[in-house]
C-alpha cells in the first residue's frame, strides 16, 4: 500500500497529541471488495436455499409464489449484508474480514472502540447508501472530506484508520 499521508489528530485531557493514520479510499475499497466476495457466497447459499427448499418440500409453485420467494430472497440478502457489517464491527473490534486483511479498522472519532449502537447506526446508513446510491456518494465523500468520511461515518461519528 502507498504511504499514508492523512492523519486524524486528537488531544487527550493531559494534552498529549495522538495521531491516527486514516485508511484512505484504496484500502477501504479493497476491504469492501473482500467483504463483498464473502457476502456473495452467503447470498448464493441464501438464495439457493430459498428457491430450493419449496421444491424439496413439494410445494406447488405459481407466479405469486415465485414473487413471494423473490421478495424473501431480496430481504434475506439485505438482512445478511446488514448483520455482517453490524456484527463484525460491533464484536470484532471494528474489523470485518476485509478490513483485517488490509490492516484497517473502524474507531470512534476519539480513537476508541466502537460499540454495538455505533455499529448499528453505521450499518443502517451503509444499507441506505448502498440501496439508494450504490455506494457512489460515499466514495465521493471519502475523496472530498478532510477526514475521509462517508455518510455512515458522519452519522455514527466514526473513522476508518490504519490499525498499527
Amino acid at each position: 500500500m502507498p504511504d499514508i499521508k492523512q492523519h486524524h489528530t486528537i488531544w487527550t485531557p493531559e494534552l498529549v497529541e495522538l495521531s491516527m493514520p486514516l485508511a484512505g479510499i484504496a484500502r477501504r475499497c479493497l476491504a469492501r471488495l473482500i467483504d463483498q466476495v464473502i457476502l456473495v457466497a452467503l447470498y448464493i447459499i441464501l438464495v439457493v436455499g430459498a428457491i430450493g427448499l419449496p421444491s424439496l418440500l413439494g410445494i406447488q409453485q405459481n407466479h405469486l409464489f415465485t414473487l413471494l420467494v423473490s421478495g424473501t430472497c431480496l430481504l434475506l440478502v439485505i438482512l445478511a449484508d446488514f448483520l455482517y457489517f453490524w456484527a463484525f464491527h460491533a464484536f470484532m473490534n471494528g474489523k470485518t474480514p476485509g478490513k483485517s486483511a488490509l490492516g484497517i479498522r473502524v474507531v470512534t472519532a476519539r480513537g476508541g472502540r466502537i460499540n454495538s449502537v455505533t455499529s448499528l447506526i453505521r450499518s443502517l446508513f451503509n444499507i441506505a447508501d448502498m440501496l439508494l446510491f450504490g455506494g457512489g456518494v460515499s466514495a465521493l465523500m471519502i475523496l472530498a472530506t478532510e477526514q475521509e468520511k462517508r455518510i455512515a461515518d458522519f452519522a455514527a461519528g466514526t473513522l476508518v484508520i490504519v490499525d498499527r
